[in-house]
């Protein structure tokens, strides 16, 4: 296994990727998000009227945990799906192959040239929200925890991300993948949503238990759990608004959320790993 042909694959990809227009078309859409809520919020003095002054430092949260549960995890899905079916469907996974390379090396390249584009859009998520924020609220506070929720936020994202990666090379068809990868991610969303509901009611813990195991809980949990404690207590309200948003803090520890997301992440990667070594490379999927 060679760095450089590695290196050389990641590169590939992200170029691929930027050549379709996917990183164009998501890094768009990161800056609407990033940056419209919060021009809307301040230009509505109705709204601005119902968030409290002692909160204005730390708007920056909303900018930064609310995307986390829905678009972060969809552009997941958005660019690893096609990563390795595309390349099946133009049949250039052969041309490729053909070359000195080992299958190793091509499906690490692949891997890691995806991923480092979701780091990207998720880091200039940060980063528009920040600005975002001093811009219409003043100067932000407890900006310090950045980088822990960054390393949080990204590595939640694998989970999904790795799974849908494994989904694209086990189908083999782009649109398939996509399809079937959202659906993955929004029903495991939504059952979850029902055990908490169902636990709510019943307040039978077997409900609890298994809501803790489902992928979507970790992801949103993550950052949550690590931010809640460093930020502090007054911005509490704030937090429990977002958590509301975006399914809230299922996990009560960061290690179990850490060892779940590992979990899935491995048993996707190894999956599609196994697959792709033993597979036939066909000259072209139609």
């Amino acid at each position: 296994m060679r760095p450089k042909v590695i290196s050389t694959f990641i590169r590939y990809e992200i170029k691929r990727s930027v050549a379709r227009r996917k990183i164009i078309v998501l890094g768009f859409f990161t800056l609407l998000i990033g940056t419209v809520p919060y021009v809307g919020l301040a230009s509505l003095h109705h709204a601005l009227s119902l968030i409290p002054t002692k909160d204005y430092p730390y708007l920056w949260v909303a900018g930064v945990f609310l995307p986390q549960g829905l678009f972060i995890q969809f552009t997941a899905i958005l660019i690893a799906a096609g990563a390795m079916s595309e390349e099946y469907e133009q049949g250039t996974a052969e041309l490729l192959l053909s070359k000195p390379v080992t299958k190793v090396e091509y499906f690490l390249g692949k891997f890691f040239g995806g991923y480092s584009l979701l780091a990207f859009i998720i880091l200039l998520n940060m980063i528009l929200a920040v600005i975002s924020a001093t811009i219409t609220f003043g100067q932000q506070n407890g900006l310090g925890t950045l980088p822990g929720v960054y390393l949080g936020q990204a590595f939640a994202a694998l989970l999904f991300f790795t799974v849908a990666f494994m989904v694209g090379e086990l189908i083999r068809r782009s649109s398939l993948s996509y399809i079937f990868s959202t659906a993955l991610f929004f029903t495991s969303t939504i059952f979850g949503i029902y055990l908490g509901i169902i636990y709510e009611l019943t307040g039978n813990l077997f409900y609890k238990h298994l809501q803790l195991y489902i992928p979507s809980s970790p992801i949103t949990s993550l950052s949550l759990l690590y931010v809640t404690g460093s930020l502090p207590s007054g911005v509490a309200s704030l937090l429990t608004t977002i958590e509301g948003l975006t399914g809230g803090a299922v996990e009560s520890s960061i290690a179990f959320s850490i060892l779940l997301i590992f979990i899935y992440f491995a048993a996707a990667f190894i999956i599609a790993f196994v697959f792709f070594e033993r597979s036939d490379v066909s000259r072209k999927v139609s």
